[in-house]
């Protein structure tokens, strides 16, 4: 990391808006897998703008390759925005046997439901209040913001888009991986 002068910053926590889960828990189906291949993880994650203000970073990750395959950043987080990351990793890549992810609204959605069951992937959730679930992709949200987001200020959501983009191909194809 010191040849390319990249560190490691943590910063305070900012408040995240509350979100809640109203509908009964649905299944783990990889809680036991020793062997992750096949299995695909998803998350959105909060960026904290200048002003106050917040933007969404969706990503699909393969922790068996221990890469990104897709991600997206916006201003809403709803089923569609996650629907368009998966449909796009799914472009891209083919489909996983599974996709792990939380219990957030926007992957209980119908409109997340159905490019599932379009490709016919089995869905696993994370049990609420328990993000150790789905620990891979928060590992790499947690490093993404302590090596890019929070030592840099972006000026707009183009550059923070552009800069998200470049981190994510340095990840994938230069950065030495340790996520697990």
């Amino acid at each position: 990391m010191k040849a390319i002068h990249a560190q490691s910053i943590m910063q305070r926590r900012f408040r995240k808006p509350v979100t809640q889960v109203l509908y009964a828990q649905r299944p783990n189906l990889i809680k036991h897998f020793d062997d992750m291949s096949g299995i695909w993880v998803a998350d959105v994650t909060y960026i904290q703008m200048p002003g106050g203000s917040h933007l969404y970073l969706g990503t699909v990750f393969d922790p068996e390759t221990r890469q990104v395959l897709s991600h997206k950043i916006s201003t809403i987080r709803d089923g569609q925005f996650v629907a368009d990351i998966l449909s796009d990793a799914l472009k891209h890549h083919g489909a996983p046997r599974y996709l792990h992810t939380d219990m957030g609204s926007e992957y209980t959605s119908m409109t997340f439901d159905d490019v599932m069951k379009n490709h016919h992937i089995k869905h696993s959730y994370s049990k609420k209040g328990h993000p150790y679930d789905n620990a891979r992709i928060e590992a790499f949200h947690s490093i993404l913001k302590r090596e890019l987001i929070y030592p840099n200020q972006f000026s707009s959501k183009y550059e923070l888009i552009a800069r998200v983009s470049w981190y994510i191909n340095w990840f994938n194809t230069k950065r030495i991986n340790l996520i697990a």
